[in-house]
């Protein structure tokens, strides 16, 4: 399964002390799900350490058939995270 698929499971809820994402969030249809599941997963105190763009893959889709996408800057994530 994907990110959302696997770790939006209630057995995931603060199971871990620390993320690790690297060149990830650019695959993000949508980054505050992202965010917001991360966030779920760690426990109290827990780290999230990100390293990759923020250059998302679904940006030029503009066509009725291609995926809709969100995109943040980077002051817009760290108020989000």
């Amino acid at each position: 399964g994907d990110f959302v698929e696997v770790y939006n499971e209630e057995s995931q809820e603060s199971a871990w002390d620390a993320v690790v994402t690297c060149f990830f969030l650019d695959t993000a249809h949508n980054i505050v799900e992202y965010i917001e599941i991360i966030s779920k997963v760690l426990k109290d105190g827990g780290v999230w350490i990100n390293l990759g763009p923020l250059l998302y893959h679904f940006a030029d889709s503009y066509g009725p058939d291609d995926d809709m996408s969100m995109e943040l800057s980077l002051e817009d994530v760290k108020r989000v995270a």
